[in-house]
């Protein structure tokens, strides 16, 4: 990814190096408001490489309400092969709702699981439910009741939720688990679920991190994994975050993510006495 222009100029060697270079090329793309009219009009060239796109990132995009109708059968067409998605769930809706069948192996809903539209929810849903691996965001303080894609019978088998906050400290807060627990644990194909502390401080990512512990200790589940590692998510005055760069790398990172941290909890070792 960081060398993608070298890459491409890879493509004006010969035709035969184009034929190698296109696929490596185009197999991830991020898409974001400055480049997303070439990805329309990529998408209606007739020997599309999109056809080679299996990771779709879509960053700092807004709602694209004067693109939908762009977004209809071109773009779901030349994306046949995706696989990966990762954006919001309103615009995985619009690619839905564009009439085209992804067939999606893993997602990452970057927008905060609270704050999505039930409208958005529903419609993502189906998708949802044939997923192997699923990512979400939840805001632990968020006050507006919980909306959460139903996983009571998916096929979601690894599942990592960023548990942040964008509050400057959490000393004098109480961290309640409750309204995301019953999702991570709800799949009945579930193998493993990472839990991610995104906080401003970060001995708040700790106690995050703790308390995922304390509840995975408490439940005797094998399956809670916790990654504490602390990620800064703003500059420091909080003046400028960094989703954008982070929810990419997350998605350009593809499968290394899905086992990363250690495990809450795991029975004690027979004892040889």
């Amino acid at each position: 990814h960081v060398w993608t222009s070298w890459v491409a100029t890879l493509c004006l060697v010969c035709k035969r190096f184009r034929r190698v270079v296109t696929p490596i090329l185009y197999a991830a793309i991020a898409v974001t408001n400055s480049n997303f009219d070439l990805l329309i009009t990529i998408s209606c060239l007739p020997d599309t490489p999109l056809r080679h796109t299996t990771s779709l990132i879509l960053t700092s995009v807004n709602h694209w309400t004067n693109h939908e109708a762009l977004l209809a059968l071109p773009l779901t067409l030349a994306l046949a092969n995706l696989s990966a998605f990762t954006g919001s769930t309103r615009l995985l809706a619009i690619l839905l709702q564009a009439g085209h069948t992804l067939n999606l192996l893993s997602a990452y809903l970057t927008d905060v699981t609270p704050a999505s539209d039930p409208f958005n929810i529903a419609a993502v849903q189906p998708v949802v439910q044939t997923l192997s691996r699923l990512h979400v965001i939840y805001d632990i303080y968020d006050e507006e009741p919980s909306i959460q894609p139903d996983l009571s019978s998916s096929q979601v088998e690894y599942l990592v939720i960023d548990l942040f906050s964008e509050a400057s400290s959490l000393e004098d807060e109480v961290i309640d688990l409750s309204p995301i627990t019953p999702l991570a644990t709800a799949s009945p194909r579930l193998r493993r679920v990472l839990f991610r502390a995104r906080c401003v401080r970060e001995p708040d990512a700790q106690r995050v991190a703790q308390t995922v512990v304390e509840w995975a200790q408490g439940r005797r589940d094998q399956r809670i994994y916790v990654d504490d590692t602390y990620v800064p998510i703003g500059d420091g005055l909080q003046t400028e975050w960094k989703w954008k760069d982070l929810d990419e790398q997350d998605a350009l990172d593809g499968s290394s993510l899905w086992f990363r941290g250690r495990q809450a909890w795991y029975p004690f070792a027979p004892s040889t006495n």
